[in-house]
């Protein structure tokens, strides 16, 4: 230990042991942080990554321990053999080129100390071999004990500092690391120093074509100088490449694609961030926007999925161009976006957000050689009266945002306390509802269909009603929609239409039976086989089953409905068009589908001899019919006059009031009774 410290305080000039440490301790945090980045890197850049840490390693080790040795004073003349100096060179990049390679490439478990003992060992061989090129008036001679000990300290460090890289505690074990390959350098090389002991003798001379001090000096900092460069250049590139991806990453997971807005996750976000401030401080008010596109679903469908993207699009750029300080907006999903305002003090303020970000939506929007408008329907909850949970607060605007679309004239609407209590009722129905089926709670009414000109019955059509426990008799234009809305529809459309088949099979007269089916049910991939296993199961004759579709089926995916009606006609069934004339009603839609009957919807045919526009609108139905050869039935007759004009008209068939009201079973079979067998069809 003392030869130890007199090697370091009385043989070297402090000076240049300074600039070694310096250069060693920037070559080696370079080094640990370029090893850190090659376990993680991968193909090519692997490679890359395992030459050029190679390089810089083996350079710093080299440059310590030459500067190191400028500043080595012996006090007789002295140089360096140039080639043994430079094979310390190569012997110390090869070397850090194997531990890194076991570093790159081993598993990462005891390998990892394996690598920087190996490292280690480098540093100890380019040490000796370096001692090697070093030549005085005489000879060095060794003292053994201490230079085990020099190769024991620089294996053992070089493992720590391997294993550091390789099992990191924390983000800052490169550090520590990096102190680890310093003394792993500086302990070796001092430690070996302090072996030699030099015994002068006039046997030996320097040769004149050794390398000075001052010209390996040079060379030194000419090869460190170049390395350092390109290290600081590759972590400053590596680091810059990472950064930026890393922020197209965070971009990528946190804004939408199509519109540049921010998504539901960084919304949530935001939420986060806004509930803490809420937290802190109860001084700060929020509030919450639900906004949702109206008459989007038409764009799609008459100009196509693109034109609904081009919207979508140009909406987003207007809204996120509008924003003011503390005010956030993000696409929640589809025609769908939530915004966020903070730093009000008047709920007025709140709403002139809303109808700003509403004036900017119904902008017209230029689409190729077209102009389209789509409106919005907003919801508003704050924190000023409706709690302080952001979340809650979502949820609510979310309710005051249907109210908004339920009501056309308003096209912004604040939460209150009633629209909570339809939702928790709307949720109650629907619970109800996935249990009426098997609960038996479903029971079928039958309306009359009659033959104009006869008056006798020539079928029925089958309509659902639901006996609620508590509830009592609920209104199907109640629960349908919700039904609709929540695909149960589906299900209760499969139980009315099989209930149905086997009471028709009951019957003591084959009279036809007309059964809705619902949009969703057309576009199951199993209603065809649904249906032909009702028809088996049941046994009732194809013929004697109709049924009614709407235009809305049709609209929605028209190849698809054109397909399934073929395969339903294949069968035997007969089918309808349900409400003729509330839709988009066309003389194309008629040719185009294979229609047995059109259906005047009641709206047309109520006070039809009264009024002129409805009774020309009954005639062209009529004669577009005739035309077609399809027959016609009107539905909703409830009064002779009614009747009296159908009938002058040449319709073929009513249903309505004026008959009687929906029945239900009992009261369907008495209709029987009192009815020859010939009115059957």
């Amino acid at each position: 230990m003392n030869r130890f410290i007199e090697c370091l305080t009385q043989e070297h000039n402090h000076w240049l042991v300074a600039l070694a440490a310096f250069i060693c301790v920037i070559g080696s945090c370079l080094s640990i942080l370029l090893a850190r980045r090659l376990i993680h890197s991968s193909g090519s850049r692997k490679v890359v990554q395992l030459a050029l840490s190679s390089l810089i390693a083996g350079s710093t080790i080299w440059s310590t321990h030459f500067i190191a040795m400028l500043a080595y004073d012996p006090g007789y003349e002295h140089g360096y053999e140039p080639v043994a100096t430079g094979l310390s060179l190569v012997v110390a990049v090869i070397g850090l080129l194997a531990a890194n390679t076991i570093l790159a490439y081993a598993p990462k478990t005891v390998y990892a100390l394996l690598a920087g003992a190996v490292m280690g060992l480098t540093i100890s061989s380019m040490h000796y071999i370096g001692m090697s090129a070093y030549l005085l008036p005489g000879v060095i001679v060794w003292t053994q004990n201490t230079v085990t000990v020099s190769v024991a300290l620089g294996a053992l460090l070089g493992a720590g500092a391997y294993h550091r890289v390789v099992f990191p505690m924390t983000r800052y074990c490169w550090l520590g690391g990096s102190l680890l390959m310093v003394l792993a350098i500086c302990a070796m090389h001092f430690t070996g120093m302090s072996a030699i002991t030099i015994e002068l003798s006039p046997l030996y001379q320097v040769p004149p074509q050794v390398v000075s001090d001052e010209t390996l000096g040079i060379v030194i900092m000419g090869v460190m100088g170049v390395v350092l460069l390109v290290g600081f250049a590759s972590v400053s590139i590596e680091t810059n490449i990472e950064d930026e991806a890393r922020d197209r990453l965070q971009r990528a997971a946190l804004h939408d694609p199509l519109t540049g807005l921010p998504n539901r996750m960084h919304l949530n976000q935001k939420m986060t961030e806004y509930s803490a401030r809420l937290e802190q401080d109860e001084t700060q008010r929020a509030a919450v926007l639900t906004i949702d596109l109206n008459l989007f679903k038409e764009v799609n469908d008459v100009y196509g999925h693109a034109a609904g993207d081009a919207v979508l699009s140009t909406v987003g750029k207007r809204l996120s161009q509008s924003l003011q300080p503390d005010e956030f907006i993000a696409r929640a999903g589809g025609d769908e976006f939530v915004a966020l305002k903070r730093g009000f003090r008047r709920l007025d303020q709140v709403t002139a957000f809303a109808e700003r970000v509403h004036a900017l939506i119904v902008e017209p929007i230029n689409i190729d050689q077209a102009s389209v408008v789509v409106g919005a329907s907003i919801g508003i909850a704050s924190t000023i009266e409706d709690g302080r949970e952001l979340h809650d607060l979502l949820h609510k605007s979310d309710l005051a945002m249907y109210r908004a679309k339920m009501e056309p004239e308003r096209h912004i609407c604040h939460y209150n306390a009633e629209m909570d209590q339809q939702s928790r009722e709307k949720k109650v129905m629907i619970s109800d509802l996935r249990q009426a089926c098997e609960k038996g709670e479903f029971e079928l009414a039958y309306q009359l269909q009659n033959d104009i000109q006869s008056l006798a019955p020539v079928g029925f059509e089958v309509l659902l009603r639901w006996n609620h426990p508590t509830r009592g008799r609920v209104s199907p234009g109640e629960f349908i929609p919700i039904a609709e809305e929540t695909g149960l529809i589906r299900e209760i459309g499969l139980w009315v239409l099989r209930t149905a088949c086997f009471e028709a099979t009951q019957w003591p007269k084959p009279y036809s039976i007309a059964v809705n089916v619902a949009p969703q049910q057309l576009v199951q991939p199993s209603f065809l086989e649904h249906v032909s296993d009702i028809l088996f199961e049941s046994r009732l004759p194809p013929e004697r089953l109709e049924l009614e579709v709407t235009e809305a089926s049709i609209i929605d995916d028209q190849a698809h409905t054109l397909r399934v009606m073929h395969r339903l006609k294949e069968m035997g069934i007969r089918i309808a068009m349900d409400d003729f004339g509330t839709g988009y009603s066309s003389l194309a839609t008629l040719q185009t589908f294979p229609f047995d009957k059109i259906k005047i919807d009641r709206s047309f045919v109520q006070n039809v001899h009264l009024d002129q526009q409805r009774a020309a609108i009954v005639r062209s139905t009529l004669l577009l019919g005739a035309a077609l050869k399809i027959p016609v039935l009107a539905e909703g007759v409830e009064i002779e006059d009614e009747l009296t004009f159908l009938r002058s008209e040449r319709c073929d068939s009513v249903q309505g009031f004026y008959f009687g009201r929906p029945m239900n079973r009992e009261e369907m079979l008495k209709i029987f009774d009192s009815t020859p067998d010939t009115k059957a069809s």
